[in-house]
């Protein structure tokens, strides 16, 4: 079919709908934007995808199209996953894990939300969903299930997906509850059969539950107002540190509404996690902005006072109500060949959310824990992006926030053209009333198990109370989540920043106070990547500000994320050396074999430069060192610092080394482990940190943020969104970070961006997509970029139209054309 073809069945249809519209009303009906989608796609250097279409429907055709060809797979899984049918592919899992995500997914009804969401979406979001559908269905139909590239190929599970289906999936990502699904699926009334039956299953502890909180998610981002910008213009420093493998990965691309298109403008840039439509993380030609994840709380939980007479009744206010149980059947495949049985599960819904089996905290005679989500209702993150994508101010970038409310976890970071920088814990909190706030606080001293809960960061409420209900607030997204006006927020002319740890310093000069507990703690310490941002940006006087103004440019701000200096190194690395230097033998055992010499550690950690470069020679043996500590000892007084923390100068404290020989002891450890895996004491870091892009082997910078205090977030950490092949080198019993293999990276700085607005107001910006734009591991753009990074070549960022022209690869105009 012809383009002029294509465009006159789109303008009919379009015109019958607008004629019918009325009538459709009446019977609860929707007209759909039509059943032709035609979008154009130019790939650029590295594979980067710029679309390019007439509406945002056919916008989200071009993208969904051009996403599937490279992450196919992923799209797949994690459908597969949301919907609740992984045991039906994959059998029951390891310790039944299929099992208990699809007993949480199909309880939770995912599926059946996502469709009510779906038929009350305005016609612009659902056209948006469903082009973005129809782009990933007309992919799978072009190439087929048996061609699509990676570890999917030929699989029964890749298939066409629904835009239920997809809304399913994006609703799984807001929700926090999935990462509970072993806790919610094997919940069941105190009886000797369900006893042993839920203790045969899984059994919680807590370091499940804190990995299942760990969702890999951490990040830098800085905004860079006009004081400190060469050209006045604001400044952008986006560094999520997100996993390199599975759903959590990010997708970059350019997306542009034609002129004159019925649906507005937009021209925006930028990133989204895979499955996502739109741009989450970017810039415009007036707004830049990225995101971290919030320090603030997105549950609570209840503890449920039960009926003695009936375990299944809970006490609330001067009545009892009734648990509500759901039954779910689930089809599991066998694991010895390819046949399927049903099996019946259950779980347990308290009017607050479901029941959950914690540790500690099982559903006994007496009592039951239960948790609710802010984000379980949310409905509005999809539309609050899209409006942050088309704002043309700052102004307006502030009020898509106002109006929406519907970012889940994260705040956001941002600065505009005209050099202001805000700042916002944009995150959906529970809001509790200031009464049952300070009623909590009190039981936290007085109460051991809401202590211990509350040391752990989760909110333990007495479900029996009704004050301790969420309360609704004018303006609020939902009822029960903070307003707007109640979450933490700053715009400034020198910088803002964030780094996980809560809103209260997001600039040394300026600390927020005044706001809910729940949204993050006021006074309390800081990590030490969080305190070298603030080290970074503060400090006007530093090498990476351009001549003696203070102020940077592009390619300072650049060098000044990469830099890797360690803050760890910055407080300790001299004091290291001069107790080394007084102690260069160390008895580590009773025998004479047991004596260490640190003669050459000595003169190793003297010489090293205080960076995690790939040159840097030194870095190995102070990671072996400083790694044999705690993340506690890192924020006080104790086995490692000897001056406490001090909330009046939260940046600088704590520090100085602690006395005593356990310093040299730790050393002495690190040689001997060192020389038994044959890695010498100097070793550059190159040559022991490196990235498994595919078949290749690539040397990595960077380092760990909570022990090192490095801006430049990498590690390795297991994939636990998708069930991506993902090969693990056997970890060294006497080292958190080494493997037999050396330090492998597959998480962390992830899609990393620095921006400035120039003198004339347009956007200059470069960056790298650290891990590729492709999923396959055959497809040079799963490793390119990864070897760009490696070298810290940073790539430009195409945005003008001139620059696109210039260097497009391709260009495709993908269209459907019949009707499914």
């Amino acid at each position: 079919m012809t383009r002029l073809a294509l465009w006159h069945r789109a303008s009919t249809h379009q015109t019958i709908c607008l004629l019918v519209t009325g009538l459709l009303a009446t019977l609860g009906l929707a007209c759909s934007s039509g059943d032709s989608f035609d979008a154009e796609i130019r790939r650029t250097s590295h594979g980067i995808a710029h679309i390019e279409a007439d509406t945002l429907a056919e916008l989200g055709f071009g993208e969904g199209y051009a996403q599937a060809q490279d992450h196919m797979c992923t799209l797949s899984d994690v459908v597969i996953r949301s919907i609740g049918e992984r045991a039906k592919y994959f059998g029951p899992g390891p310790d039944n894990a299929h099992i208990h995500n699809d007993v949480t997914m199909k309880g939770l009804r995912i599926l059946e939300d996502a469709t009510r969401e779906l038929e009350a979406m305005d016609e612009t979001s659902r056209g948006w969903t469903e082009g973005f559908v129809a782009g990933v269905n007309q992919y799978l139909e072009d190439t087929g299930a048996d061609q699509v590239p990676g570890w999917c190929q030929g699989e029964s599970w890749v298939r066409p997906i629904t835009a239920a289906e997809l809304v399913a999936y994006q609703r799984s990502v807001t929700t926090i509850l999935g990462r509970f699904d072993g806790m919610i699926a094997t919940a069941a009334p105190p009886s000797s059969a369900a006893d042993e039956a839920r203790a045969a299953d899984f059994v919680p502890s807590w370091d499940e539950v804190e990995r299942r909180q760990d969702t890999d998610q951490a990040s830098n981002g800085w905004g860079i107002g006009r004081d400190r910008s060469s050209t006045g213009g604001g400044m952008l420093v986006a560094n999520p540190h997100y996993p390199w493998l599975g759903s959590n990965r990010f997708w970059e691309k350019h997306l542009r509404l034609r002129d004159g298109s019925p649906d507005g403008e937009l021209d925006v840039y930028g990133v989204g996690l895979i499955g996502i439509p739109g741009v989450a993380i970017g810039f415009n030609r007036a707004v830049a902005w990225t995101h971290t994840v919030s320090a603030g709380k997105r549950y609570t939980a209840y503890l449920l006072t039960l009926n003695p007479e009936n375990p299944t009744q809970y006490r609330y206010g001067d009545e009892w109500r009734d648990l509500e149980m759901r039954t779910v059947n689930l089809d599991v495949a066998a694991e010895a060949d390819a046949t399927t049985a049903s099996q019946e599960h259950t779980i347990w819904m308290s009017h607050y959310g479901p029941i959950v089996n914690f540790p500690g905290m099982g559903w006994t005679a007496e009592n039951a824990l239960a948790i609710r989500d802010a984000n379980f209702e949310n409905e509005e993150s999809r539309m609050q992006w899209l409006a942050m994508d088309r704002a043309q101010s700052m102004d307006e970038f502030q009020q898509a926030h106002a109006d929406w409310g519907g970012l889940p976890w994260v705040n956001t970071i941002s600065t505009s053209a005209d050099g202001r920088a805000w700042y916002i814990d944009s995150s959906s909190t529970p809001n509790l009333s200031d009464e049952a706030m300070a009623a909590f606080l009190e039981s936290t001293e007085q109460n051991p198990v809401v202590g211990s809960f509350w040391d752990r960061g989760i909110v333990l409420l007495d479900g029996s109370d009704p004050r301790f209900e969420w309360q609704a607030a004018d303006g609020a997204r939902d009822p029960g989540v903070v307003s707007y006006a109640q979450m933490p927020k700053t715009e400034r002319t020198d910088y803002v920043f964030n780094a996980n740890d809560s809103y209260w310093l997001n600039n040394s000069s300026a600390l927020l106070t005044g706001y809910s507990p729940l949204m993050g703690g006021e006074g309390t310490v800081r990590t030490l990547r969080t305190r070298r941002n603030d080290v970074t940006l503060s400090d006007t006087s530093a090498a990476g500000a351009s001549g003696e103004d203070g102020k940077f440019d592009l390619d300072e701000l650049s060098a000044a994320i990469l830099s890797n200096v360690s803050f760890a190194a910055d407080l300790l690395q001299d004091q290291l050396v001069e107790r080394c230097s007084r102690q260069p033998v160390f008895q580590l055992g009773a025998t004479r074999d047991t004596r260490v010499d640190l003669t050459q550690a000595c003169d190793v950690l003297a010489a090293w430069d205080g960076h995690y470069d790939l040159d840097s020679r030194g870095a190995v043996l102070f990671r072996e060192w400083i790694s044999q500590y705690t993340i506690p000892d890192t924020l006080d007084a104790g086995d490692l610092f000897a001056v406490g923390y001090d909330p009046a100068n939260p940046v600088e404290t704590p520090n100085t080394l602690v006395r005593g020989s356990l310093a040299m002891e730790r050393l002495a450890k690190a040689v001997q482990l060192l020389e038994s895996q044959g890695i010498a004491l100097d070793a550059p870091l190159g040559e022991v940190q490196y990235a498994q892009r595919g078949s290749k082997r690539i040397p990595m910078h960077g380092g760990d943020g909570t022990l090192e205090g490095i801006e430049n977030f990498v590690r390795n950490h297991r994939n636990s969104t998708t069930l991506e092949p993902q090969v693990d080198p056997p970890s060294l019993e006497d080292s958190r970070f080494l493997t037999a293999d050396g330090y492998p990276v597959n998480s962390g700085t992830s899609f990393i961006m620095a921006l400035q607005y120039q003198d004339d107001g347009t956007p200059e910006a470069q960056a790298f997509m650290t891990y590729g734009q492709s999923g396959d591991p055959t497809d040079e753009h799963f490793w390119d970029q990864t070897e760009l990074f490696s070298k810290k070549q940073w790539r430009p960022i195409l945005f003008e139209e001139s620059a696109i022209a210039a260097d497009t690869q391709s260009t495709t105009t993908v269209e459907r054309t019949e009707s499914p």
